[in-house]
């Protein structure tokens, strides 16, 4: 593990997508960090065993430390090397759809070189046509509902569910459940009919504080006060704890999540980074005694 990467042993030919990576590389290419000169970077690119470019194709890098040289250098340094049809983006130029797209990575140890076995990231959902102001990134919404341990019997509900990412997540682990998602907004509610076509999830307009019978799973994410307000989450906990059966799973801002008081037994708590901002999964239970 490393500053914004986890390095696995894993043959993409035997599993399913994974759905909690942002994205995954193939690795091709391992030599030391080069450390911080632009002539050092370049002979250690010179030293990487690589298998030519093939068609049209893209180099994405990144480093962590101070270098003396910037992402573009890299890049071009490897598309150099890969050989074939290399679209540099150092202009802003922006490459064809159709490529491959290769990874470059230094991470203070390694300089890493992979390649995506998929057309696309990991984390641009097919179902993902409409998304609406506040919407889970979903690999993090994939996180939660593996969090949630949703089972084929559970009644499951996103009180603040927008444009359906959670409960679309929440579906593709455990498609038997039974699952309701409300927000007040009639515009996320008909973005979330879109993407979950067929999917067989019930959507309706109303109060996320006003939550009616019992349910086994409550798996949201409420407005963080950013982009949306909702201002106080209490009036919501309290009326939560009286629905819930079971376990409740939510993002929140810092004070969101420092607001769980008697009555809650806070079972984790998860700390993110997203959007700009620092968010904390909250993995919560009603105590009733």
């Amino acid at each position: 593990m490393s500053k914004r990467q986890v390095v696995v042993e894993w043959a993409p030919g035997e599993s399913a997508r994974p759905r909690l990576a942002d994205d995954v590389f193939v690795v091709h290419g391992v030599v030391v960090d080069p450390g911080r000169t632009r002539d050092a970077l370049a002979a250690a690119v010179r030293s990487l065993e690589l298998p030519a470019g093939q068609g049209a194709f893209a180099v994405s890098a990144s480093f962590v430390g101070p270098r003396n040289f910037n992402r573009f250098d890299i890049e071009d340094l490897v598309g150099a090397r890969l050989g074939g049809r290399y679209y540099s983006r150092r202009d802003g130029a922006v490459p064809p759809a159709e490529r491959s797209e290769w990874r470059v990575v230094l991470d203070g140890k390694t300089l890493w070189v992979g390649l995506r076995p998929y057309a696309v990231p990991l984390h641009r959902r097919g179902w993902r046509t409409r998304t609406v102001r506040g919407s889970l990134h979903p690999p993090v919404a994939a996180a939660m509902a593996r969090l949630a341990g949703i089972a084929p019997d559970h009644r499951v509900v996103d009180p603040f569910c927008g444009a359906g990412t959670l409960l679309l997540e929440a579906h593709a682990v455990e498609p038997r459940a039974s699952y309701t998602g409300i927000d007040r907004d009639p515009t996320a509610i008909a973005a979330a009919h879109e993407n979950a076509a067929g999917a067989g999830i019930r959507w309706r307009c109303g109060d996320a504080a006003r939550l009616e019978g019992t349910v086994d799973r409550i798996v949201t994410n409420p407005p963080w006060n950013v982009q949306l307000s909702i201002g106080d989450l209490t009036p919501y906990l309290r009326r939560w704890h009286r629905a819930l059966d079971g376990r409740l799973v939510a993002i929140l801002n810092p004070q969101q999540a420092a607001g769980f008081g008697r009555g809650w037994r806070v079972d984790a708590v998860y700390d993110l980074s997203v959007a700009g901002q620092h968010p904390r999964i909250v993995v919560a239970e009603p105590s009733r005694s």
